[in-house]
C-alpha cells in the first residue's frame, strides 16, 4: 500500500489520511490488507489475519471459480466482520469509502459516532433499477454486483446507519439526493485524478486520413456500447462514403455480446479488438473516444483519453464529463440512451477535424491543470470542522 498502489477511492483515502494526519486528527487509516508497505501516517490492516484470509479466499476462488458478484460480497462480509473491532469510544468520526459495513456501522451508532460516506458510484438502487430496465429492453438476464439481490439488501441495511453522504461527482450527488436516503447529502464536486506519467503534447494536428473512433471498457449493458453501435449503424446508412472506422476494445460479457451479435453483426468498418495489452497505445491512434455509459461515476478511460489529448464524446451521466467540460470544453456531452445524438456528434467531429483536434487539447489542459489536492483539502477541512463541533 503506497500513494500509487491504489486507484479511485483508495487513492483518495491515502491522500485524505495524509491531510488529516497533518492536522493532527487522523486516528487510523484502515485498509483490507497492508502487506509490506508503509505510510508516513498511522495506517493498519483491518486485522493481522486479513492478509492471510484474502490469500485463502483467492486460493479457493482459483479452484472453484465463484461468480464474481458472490465472491465480492463474501469479501465485503469478511471485511465488516473484522472492522467491528476497530471501532471504539475514542473514534470521533467514521469516514468510509464503501458502505457494506452494517455490523461496523451498528456499533458506531451505539457509541454515538457519526458516519460519513463518500461513494465512488451513484446510488446503488438507482444503478440496479437502470440495469434491470436495460436488460429488459435487450431481453437478457445477467446477475452482477449491482443487481445481486443479497448485495443490494446489504447496501440497504447499511445505508440506514449513515449520517452524511458526500457527493463528489454530480451523478453521485444527484442520485443520492433523489434516493430514499434519510441523512444529509453534501455536494463537494471534485475528481479523483489518476497518477498518469507526464506527457507533453504541444499541439495536435487534424487527421486528414481515416477518422478513427474508439471505445474501451469491460462491456456490460450499463456501458451503453449497443447505443454506440446503433449510432454507427445510422451513420453508415446515411454516409457510406465516410472514411471512418470504429474500434471496440475490451472484454464483452456474454449477455450483451449475444445481443450485439444478433443485431449488429453486419456493421461495416467496425473492428473488435478484444482485451488489449496497451491502452495508451490504443488511445493514441484515435481521433475521437466515446464513453456511451448509462451511468458512471468517473470513468478512468475518459480521463486517460484526455491525458493523450484525445477528444471525448461522453454521456451526461458520467461524472468525468464535469471536469472535461470546464473552461474551453474538451468533450462533447450527449444524453443517455440516445443513439441519434451520438451519431450526430460523430458526424460533426468527422466534418470538423480542426475543431475536434483542438477539443482534445482542451481536454488535456482541463485534466493537467486540475488540482486534486483542493478536493482533498475541502474534505479534510469539512471533517475537521465536524470534529470540532462534536468535541464542543
Amino acid at each position: 500500500m503506497t500513494a500509487n498502489s491504489g486507484a479511485g477511492m483508495a487513492r483518495l483515502g491515502y491522500y485524505l489520511s495524509e491531510a488529516l494526519d497533518k492536522k493532527g486528527i487522523l486516528k487510523d487509516f484502515i485498509v483490507y490488507s497492508k502487506g509490506k508497505f508503509t505510510t508516513t501516517f498511522k495506517s493498519s490492516p483491518v486485522s493481522p489475519l486479513s492478509r492471510y484470509v484474502l490469500f485463502f479466499l483467492n486460493k479457493l476462488n482459483s479452484y472453484f471459480h465463484f461468480a464474481p458478484h458472490k465472491f465480492r460480497l463474501l469479501q465485503e462480509y469478511v471485511y465488516d466482520w473484522f472492522c467491528v473491532s476497530k471501532i471504539n469510544k475514542d473514534t470521533g468520526i467514521l469516514f468510509v469509502t464503501q458502505p457494506y459495513l452494517p455490523r461496523t456501522f451498528k456499533k458506531a451508532k451505539r457509541l454515538d459516532i457519526p458516519i460519513i460516506f463518500i461513494p465512488a458510484n451513484p446510488e446503488e438502487n438507482y444503478i440496479r433499477k437502470m440495469i434491470i430496465e436495460e436488460q429488459k429492453k435487450l431481453d437478457i438476464v445477467v446477475v452482477d454486483a449491482y443487481t445481486y439481490a443479497a448485495r443490494i439488501a446489504l447496501f440497504n441495511k447499511s445505508i440506514q446507519y449513515i449520517d452524511k453522504v458526500i457527493g463528489t461527482y454530480p451523478t453521485v450527488y444527484d442520485t443520492y439526493k433523489a434516493s430514499d436516503f434519510k441523512g444529509e447529502v453534501i455536494k463537494m464536486i471534485g475528481h479523483i485524478k489518476p497518477d498518469f506519467n507526464a506527457v507533453s503534447i504541444e499541439n495536435t494536428k487534424a487527421n486528414t486520413g481515416t477518422f478513427k473512433v474508439g471505445y474501451l471498457a469491460h462491456t456490460v449493458a450499463l456501458k451503453g456500447l449497443h447505443y454506440l453501435l446503433e449510432a454507427w449503424q445510422q451513420l453508415k446508412a446515411e454516409h457510406a462514403e465516410y472514411n471512418i472506422e470504429l474500434y471496440i476494445a475490451g472484454k464483452i460479457d456474454t449477455g450483451i455480446k449475444s445481443y450485439i451479435d444478433e443485431h449488429f453483426s453486419n456493421l461495416s468498418n467496425v473492428k473488435y479488438m478484444g482485451k488489449i495489452p496497451d491502452a495508451p497505445a490504443f488511445l493514441k491512434t484515435l481521433d475521437l473516444f466515446v464513453v456511451p455509459s448509462l451511468i458512471d461515476g468517473g470513468p478512468y478511460t475518459a480521463l486517460e483519453a484526455a491525458h493523450y489529448a484525445i477528444p471525448v464524446l461522453i454521456t451526461e451521466n458520467c461524472g468525468s464529463a464535469e471536469l472535461l467540460a470546464r473552461n474551453e470544453s474538451g468533450c462533447v456531452i450527449v444524453p443517455i440512451r440516445d443513439a441519434k445524438s451520438i451519431k450526430e456528434k460523430i458526424e460533426w467531429a468527422y466534418n470538423n477535424r480542426e475543431a475536434i483536434a483542438q477539443m482534445g487539447m482542451n481536454a488535456k489542459y482541463n485534466l493537467d491543470t486540475y488540482r486534486m489536492d483542493e478536493l482533498v483539502n475541502d474534505i479534510a477541512n469539512y471533517l475537521e470542522n465536524n470534529l470540532k463541533k462534536i468535541n464542543n
